[in-house]
């Protein structure tokens, strides 16, 4: 329970291992900001592509296993295909089969299909890496050795050289080192060998001589052979087309290996983060249990949370918490002798005294089936039969006060002191209840809670003082001597709607602890209690005060000098192993931080590890498998696929790197350097004003569309003043208008070639034309490739676009020839037959737009799985939120927001159920007010029928009203509410007050709460009260020392103590209605600024005779800021 109050971004820095997650959107950011950040955390990530963590960098590989697996099929597929080409390349192109062997291709297939079929076995990332490295090296083997001794030299295949390339970066499971050292090879000896069996003809003086028409049977055979080796020299056209091209191959199967890297990585990072806070809301939700349960018993705290969820769209005041028990045993218990004990003793004393009995009578009333319910200065209060009926409810409390009687006494006879304890017990009904907005409790209100308090006031030290109800529940038992009668005012309400005051007498009696068998009546609930007793009392007793003034807050330990002495003690005797020097007192530290760093990091990274594995066995299929339809890869859930859409268009979360609003932006800028060097390419051949028209045409729309993509990807329209701009970025954000213009930005190379061709007919060679266009439509069939923000059905169709447009522009270069025979239509370049070498570009063509395809649809889910993770790590991380601020609502509900940083920042933030907390601060000049309503049980409480139930409503409003008054107020602080009393305090958080100029202003502040107090319950009267009451306040106010701090096992709280805690409320109820009584001291320090009336003297127990005033209003010369 001590993690779950940090707040999410804990768990986000530590899932992140050194990457930097920020929304690029935030302070409003727009336009060239976003993007200035954008590429700082695309260079960021760059740097940062390895885990810091071996053990999460593997968990990683494990996670994406499946995917592995898959892509790796993939790969072995398109080898295959490239196999088959090479094949038909060669029946097409090579009319005699020489230099084919089957058993060569036999091998080469047997061999893709073995290495596929090892893929169905159970391995480990690791294997997978072997895997790939062999299929990678065995398909550059077989493409070089077909390229040496096969396919004509002259017809350089792209194909398969694509799908080296891009199976090497973005498929296959490779390190990126071995991927660029693998690539650059090959691309070397490719052209290493089109070079060496590059020849010129010698006989062919004039270029255009080696194109020639004729029928296939005017060439022999070895006619044929020989002209299969011969190419043309290179132009510097094919040169700048060749390097454009390899250049282009790389650069793309880079630029898909970089997205795929990130996306993959942020899902990772998303889902431990989602699952961590799904760990922190548990965490959470177990600690609002827990802190409950520190409010109101295991039972109700059930019952009050389902209240909570029903209400939680009502105000806090208009429902209450409240059950009726009608056999019920109410004790209060009242450490006689504390408070004079305590004068002498220091802060941490008082705390640790009171801490030790109280974590004493804590076991015990759990052990005696009692229900503690509080603690009300050093008065211990519970009961028995609440919240859960049980028989022998009197017997219990009886039983609890015996056991506290012995513990009292074993106290002072380890401890030399002499204090004792008057318990009072009565059985009667009881309303119980949660009232109030802030320090709220579980309490029991009714006239015989009253009872049980008068018999414990009027009682003696050392003697349990019972009433006649509880006498007849327990009267076989117990042996009880006659006390005085105890006389109780109540107020009952009748039919015709008249208050009758009555005055009740009640019979009581005295139980001597002495003369009761205490041993033999514990021994018969259990003979191991009294033993507890015993071992809690010597175990409390043989640590002294002293001994446990270590554990507490306030203490006067110098931690620097002992820090320092201990340093020096460590570097005298540790020698540094790595040298002659000795080891620093700083190179200690720093070693000792080394190694506390890494210890830390080692236990987050497991921790990570082993949520993520819990998640996944869970819930892994929709992380291996996103739930998208098999055609258009949408989300089957319609709300899912509609905030997929919205989230890139509206600010509707964080927005960050990986995020396909921004990386739009960055395959914009992509497709437009392609698009100008395409356009260069072009000029550069061959300028006529078609050409040019065609180019400026393309690079206006291209430019247009660059233009748009980047104005929509670094602005949300609520950083888009003018209308019309917001009505144009609503028209292309719109996932139709957004998938089109994207469409037509990949088709602008299309386009490019087209024009090309179509005016580069005649100035070329044949061989040297057909080459650069199969060049120009291979890079534009691949540019579908990079836009890897955009749907996949969007690129598919605009592949096929360009699928359909080089099939039709190849047929348009064989030229048609009438005639009685077919061969003699059989057109020849360098001895090949040209319909055949088109039928091979239209294969090419074809293999690469299925693997445009399948990348693009692989792209998008994993786009849509980065969503999916975003989306639900959002969820959780907002559920975590909620439950870590209701969690720490109700934690600063037991223990002040100022008091638990002090706590967090010594290492003492860990608070459990059965765990005692100690904190103690000695404040010396605080202000204490103790409020009650006067009149509010004479005038308001009854029992009959409802009325109990309903006057606690009327209460809860009263002490609500209290609660929301403090909010104007900062220095002024709710302790608690018991029952009608309401006990307030301004000045404890010291640090708070370091930086008020006046020393006094927190005691000029509760004066002033006093007085808004007093008129808001009058206002309260008129406007909730129907019967013309007025309920009247009755206040004591004191200042001066306390002692603050936390104490208790089952229910810890924080409160005060001290003679000003004592005083201020003697104050409050010896004075008058409608009053504020202090004494002569808090007159003289408050003079300057209010006015003082004096009352008298008056009798206070403990202090005896006191001059005391009453607070008037106001000094009119005082002028406070609002």
């Amino acid at each position: 329970m001590g993690v779950w109050f940090r707040g999410v971004q804990a768990v986000r820095r530590n899932s992140l291992q050194g990457h930097v997650l920020s929304d690029l959107f935030e302070r409003r950011r727009r336009g060239l900001t976003v993007v200035r950040e954008y590429f700082i955390g695309l260079w960021r990530i760059l740097q940062l592509l390895q885990f810091t963590s071996t053990f999460v960098d593997s968990y990683f590989e494990e996670v994406w296993l499946q995917r592995t697996k898959s892509l790796l099929r993939m790969a072995i597929k398109f080898c295959l295909c490239t196999c088959l080409l090479r094949i038909l390349t060669t029946g097409l192109l090579c009319p005699v089969d020489k230099q084919v062997t089957k058993p060569w291709w036999v091998a080469d297939f047997l061999i893709f299909f073995f290495l596929y079929f090892t893929t169905f076995r159970h391995m480990n990332h690791r294997a997978y890496e072997l895997l790939a490295i062999l299929l990678l090296m065995f398909h550059i083997f077989t493409h070089l050795c077909s390229r040496c001794k096969v396919t004509r030299l002259d017809v350089p295949r792209m194909a398969p050289t694509f799908v080296t390339i891009v199976a090497g970066f973005a498929l296959l499971p490779l390190p990126l080192e071995i991927c660029i050292c693998v690539i650059v090879v090959y691309i070397g000896l490719i052209e290493n060998i089109d070079l060496v069996y590059q020849r010129e003809q010698s006989e062919c003086n004039n270029l255009t001589e080696c194109h020639y028409a004729a029928p296939w049977t005017s060439f022999d055979v070895l006619r044929v052979i020989s002209e299969c080796r011969r190419t043309d020299p290179r132009t510097p056209e094919v040169v700048r087309a060749r390097i454009f091209q390899w250049i282009f191959f790389c650069f793309t199967a880079a630029y898909l290996r970089f997205w795929d890297t990130i996306r993959r990585r942020f899902v990772f990072f998303r889902l431990g983060e989602s699952v961590q806070s799904r760990k922190q809301f548990v965490k959470a939700r177990e600690g609002k249990v827990c802190w409950i349960e520190a409010i109101v018993p295991t039972k109700v705290s059930k019952e009050y949370q389902r209240l909570c969820k029903k209400n939680e769209n009502l105000d806090k005041t208009d429902w209450i918490y409240i059950k009726t028990f009608k056999a019920v045993t109410i004790l209060f218990a009242d450490i006689v002798g504390f408070t004079k004990m305590s004068s002498g003793l220091t802060a941490p004393q008082v705390v640790q005294m009171l801490g030790n009995l109280v974590k004493q009578f804590d076991s015990l009333c759990e052990l005696k089936g009692c229900e503690k319910l509080g603690l009300i200065g050093d008065c211990y209060h519970c009961v028995s039969g609440c919240p859960e009926p049980n028989e022998f409810h009197a017997r219990n409390c009886i039983e609890m006060g015996l056991g506290m009687c012995e513990i009292l006494k074993l106290f002072n006879k380890r401890q030399g002191t002499h204090i004792n304890i008057r318990v009072g017990v009565h059985t009667g009904k009881v309303y119980a209840a949660v009232i109030g907005l802030l320090r709220f409790h579980y309490d029991v209100y009714s006239y015989d809670v009253i009872i049980a308090n008068e018999l414990e006031q009027t009682g003696k030290p050392g003697f349990i003082h019972i009433s006649q109800a509880t006498y007849n529940e327990v009267k076989d038992y117990y042996h009880a001597d006659p006390g005085p009668e105890l006389q109780i005012d109540r107020t009952d309400k009748f039919s015709w709607a008249r208050q009758v005051p009555a005055s009740v007498r009640i019979f009581t009696y005295f139980i001597n602890p002495d003369v009761t068998d205490v041993q033999d009546t514990i021994g018969e609930l259990s003979v191991e209690e009294s033993l507890l007793i015993e071992e809690v009392s010597s175990r409390s007793s043989k640590s002294s005060l002293a001994g446990d003034l270590s554990e507490l807050n306030w203490s006067s330990f110098d931690s620097d000098s002992s820090l320092d002495r201990h340093s020096n003690e460590s570097g005298d005797q540790i020698i540094n192993p790595w040298g002659e020097r000795e080891a620093t007192a700083i190179d200690l530290a720093d070693l000792k931080l080394s190694h506390q760093t890494v210890s830390e990091n080692l236990k987050q990274d497991v921790s990570l590890i082993h949520d993520l594995r819990e998640h996944l066995a869970k819930r892994g299929e929709s992380f291996r498998e996103p739930p998208l339809t098999s055609i258009l890869l949408q989300f089957r859930s319609a709300e899912i696929e509609w905030h997929y859409h919205l989230h890139l268009r509206e600010p509707v979360g964080p927005t960050f790197v990986d995020s396909v609003k921004l990386a739009r932006i960055c395959d914009a800028l992509v497709l437009l350097v392609v698009i100008i060097l395409f356009s260069t390419m072009g000029l550069e051949i061959e300028v006529d004003i078609n050409t040019i028209t065609v180019y400026i045409s393309s690079m206006l729309v291209a430019v247009f569309i660059f233009v748009t993509l980047w104005f929509t990807g670094t602005y949300y329209p609520d950083r888009i003043k003018s209308r019309s701009l917001r009505k144009f970025y609503y028209f292309f954000t719109h996932p139709f208008m957004r998938e089109l213009i994207v469409g037509v930005y990949t088709s602008l190379p299309t386009i490019i070639s087209m024009a090309y061709l179509s005016t580069l007919g005649d100035s070329l060679r044949p061989l040297v034309l057909l080459e650069m266009y199969e060049v120009f439509i291979t890079i534009s069939m691949y540019v579908h490739c990079l836009p890897s923000s955009s749907a996949a059905w969007s690129r598919c169709l605009a592949a096929g676009g360009t699928l359909y447009y080089g099939y039709m522009k190849l047929w348009k270069l064989y030229p048609k020839k009438t005639g009685t025979f077919c061969l003699s239509k059989t057109t020849l370049v360098n001895g090949i037959a040209l319909r055949n070498r088109m039928l091979v570009s239209v294969f090419e063509l074809l293999t690469g737009f299925f693997l445009v395809c399948l990348l693009a649809r692989d792209c998008e889910r994993t786009c849509k799985l980065c969503f999916l993770v975003q989306r639900e790590a959002e969820i959780e991380g907002e559920n975590a939120e909620i439950a870590v601020r209701e969690a720490n609502e109700l934690l600063y509900n037991i223990i002040p927001r100022y008091v638990f940083r002090e706590l967090e920042a010594s290492g003492r933030d860990v608070l459990q159920k059965n765990t005692s907390l100690r904190y103690a601060v000695a404040h010396p000049m605080i202000a204490v007010a103790f409020i009650y309503p006067s009149n509010f049980l004479s005038t308001l409480y009854t029992e009959d029928r409802k009325g109990g139930a309903a006057s606690l409503r009327t209460l809860h409003k009263i002490i609500c009203c209290f609660d929301g008054l403090l909010r104007n107020f900062a220095h002024v602080e709710k302790i608690k509410s018991v029952r009608e009393s309401y006990l307030v305090a301004s000045g404890l958080n010291y640090r708070q007050l370091m930086f008020e100029p006046n020393l006094t202003s927190h005691l000029i502040e509760l004066m002033r709460y006093c007085f808004t107090v007093r008129d808001a319950l009058r206002k309260f009267s008129f406007a909730e009260l129907r019967n013309g009451e007025i309920l009247v306040t009755k206040i004591g106010y004191n200042c001066g020392p306390v002692t603050a701090g936390i104490i208790g096992t089952a229910k810890p709280h924080y409160d005060i103590w001290g003679d000003t805690v004592n005083v201020a409320s003697r104050m409050c109820y010896t004075t008058s209605p409608g009053t504020i009584q202090v004494t002569e001291n808090t007159k003289e320090i408050l003079s300057s600024k209010f006015l003082f009336r004096y009352r008298g003297e008056v009798f206070v127990k403990g202090k005896g005779i006191m001059r005391t005033y009453v607070c008037e209003g106001i000094s009119p010369r005082t002028h406070f800021n609002s």
